[in-house]
């Protein structure tokens, strides 16, 4: 088998809250429901979104399928 080498893209969507003076983000995945803010710099609220895809990612539970196999897919968010 052929390893094959992927990149997704997750599209995050950032604004700066002139009002509170910082940063928020939303992830702009269909069904996601990932967002956050309060971080003083864009740098902070792009690491803070890679930390929460992260997490949405490891959050769900395992499937359960009586009609095949079901195998884990390493996936790194940075």
């Amino acid at each position: 088998m052929a390893l094959m080498t992927v990149v997704a893209r997750i599209p995050v969507r950032y604004s700066f809250d002139d009002e509170t003076r910082d940063w928020h983000f939303v992830v702009d995945q269909q069904g996601w429901g990932v967002v956050g803010g309060g971080q003083a710099t864009l740098a902070e609220a792009r690491r803070a979104a890679a930390e929460a895809v992260a997490v949405a990612l490891e959050a769900h539970d395992p499937p359960t399928h009586d009609d095949g196999q079901v195998e884990y897919l390493d996936v790194a968010v940075g």
